[in-house]
């Protein structure tokens, strides 16, 4: 089996801000197969058109599964990693968000959650593989035109508010079907989304439904078994769950992200919650990852021996079991990382959130 590289480019070195390329089952070197299986996240919006086979995915920790006729949205920041392909064809995309206009941006990125996925009907899969391929021979044309980038502009706007008009669509046709409670609840829900992080109190959510907290929770009970404040909980700890996992801040970070000011009551509602405290959580997570090479070595624009110590030092606090070495010496200031299931994107954050560049080299 082919593995199919979520493409990992980085756009600034690319003078248009976008990279698009067909997704066949020679298209991925061998050497490059393994990044798309590691989980990792753009500061791009990304695309992908699946015209035939399937391509099972892992976004923001839930799992999509891609057959043909389908066509999927990735928004900036978000975390996946690819799990599977079988004889696939389509496109693939990654862009600036500067591409898109100020309105189909808002529509994208407040309406849809995770990842958008739509399984297209009728002509809708000849429409977007012919913008592709139109966007694809635009970028490649050499030598540039003059109005070249207004061009891509134009045709990825297009794609993207054909792609909002289906997600608009099909969620009128859904709400219009729906009883009242059902919106009530999905109103909540995406309510829950904007505000967790500033809002935890059930009360304001009814405020803002213009109904009362009670009729609130009723709903909610009937429709899903849950309380408001048990979905309320449960949106701050997932995404308290996200940090924990992908990142290397602190408990304590992580609370004040999360809008608590008093970091010991979030570790007791975590607790509650899951089952476990965050250290534990974080520490039982990196046991579940799958095997990694045992050494890492990243390329580092590291300088002196006092940084160099103070980075080794913060790299063994969060993971004692593992060995971490500089070597200044190298004119590329090589760090080595050996431990079994290391993961390279929690370190490239510790060093990220010193103020330092790495880039894995091995």
């Amino acid at each position: 089996m082919i593995k199919e590289e979520i493409n990992l480019y980085e756009l600034a070195a690319n003078p248009h801000g976008l990279v698009i390329a067909p997704m066949l089952e020679s298209f991925v070197p061998e050497d490059d197969e393994t990044k798309a299986y590691r989980s990792h996240r753009h500061d791009t919006h990304g695309l992908f058109l699946l015209l035939s086979g399937q391509m099972t995915m892992i976004v923001e920790g839930r799992e999509v599964v891609m057959t043909a006729s389908s066509l999927m949205l990735v928004q900036p920041g978000q975390i996946h990693q690819c799990l599977s392909v079988q004889a696939i064809s389509g496109w693939v995309m990654f862009f600036d968000s500067k591409f898109l206009d100020a309105a189909i941006r808002s529509v994208i990125e407040r309406s849809i959650e995770t990842a958008a996925l739509f399984q297209l009907d009728h002509n809708e899969p000849v429409f977007f593989q012919q913008l592709l391929l139109s966007i694809y021979q635009a970028a490649e044309e050499m030598p540039a035109g003059k109005f070249q980038t207004q061009m891509l502009h134009a045709l990825i706007n297009a794609l993207y508010y054909k792609a909002a008009d289906m997600y608009l669509m099909r969620k009128s046709l859904a709400a219009a079907s729906a009883s009242r409670g059902s919106l009530i609840v999905q109103d909540f829900k995406d309510l829950i989304k904007l505000n967790f992080k500033t809002s935890k109190r059930p009360a304001d959510y009814a405020q803002s439904l213009h109904i009362s907290v009670s009729h609130l929770n009723d709903t909610l009970k009937m429709n899903t078994g849950y309380s408001a404040t048990h979905l309320i909980q449960q949106a701050v700890i997932g995404e308290g769950q996200r940090i924990l996992r992908y990142t290397a801040k602190s408990v304590k970070e992580i609370a004040c992200s999360l809008g608590y000011t008093d970091h010991k009551y979030f570790t007791r509602l975590f607790t509650k919650v899951v089952g476990q405290s965050p250290s534990e959580f974080r520490k039982t997570s990196l046991q579940k990852h799958i095997t990694r090479p045992e050494v890492l070595v990243f390329r580092t624009n590291v300088s002196g021996q006092g940084k160099a110590s103070d980075l080794v030092h913060s790299i063994r606090k969060l993971f004692p079991e593992y060995e971490v070495n500089f070597d200044l010496e190298d004119c590329e200031n090589i760090l080595r990382i050996k431990g079994k299931n290391a993961e390279p994107e929690m370190i490239r954050q510790i060093l990220q959130s010193n103020g330092y560049a790495c880039e894995e080299i091995r």
